[in-house]
């Protein structure tokens, strides 16, 4: 119960370094992701990016905020590769239905 709980708020930063604001994301997608990672052993990072590949195109802002951030865990080596991948190619059995939010940036 703890552990399901401290990966959640550890999920919930993770997805706020991305540029995702936690509470907008779809609670059914959470749900099966945080169910997911628990059962194959990701850690929070790794999820964080099976939520991120999962959602619909992000603005150019929190998409440059994005990408320096997973590029920062690939170096530090916080997402291992194989998972990366996989998060990529959306190789999870997840539910299908919205994506996730809208974005907290305005189109010019």
């Amino acid at each position: 119960m703890w552990k399901k709980l401290w990966f959640r708020i550890g999920l919930g930063y993770a997805l706020g370094d991305l540029g995702i604001p936690s509470n907008t994301v779809n609670p059914q997608l959470r749900q099966a992701v945080v169910a997911l990672a628990m059962r194959e052993g990701f850690n929070r990072r790794e999820a964080a990016l099976i939520i991120y590949f999962r959602t619909p195109p992000m603005r150019l802002l929190e998409a440059q905020r994005a990408q320096r951030t997973i590029s920062a865990w690939q170096v530090s080596q916080a997402v291992r590769q194989g998972y990366f991948a996989r998060a990529v190619r959306q190789e999870f059995a997840l539910p299908e239905g919205s994506g996730v939010r809208e974005s907290l940036f305005q189109d010019s």
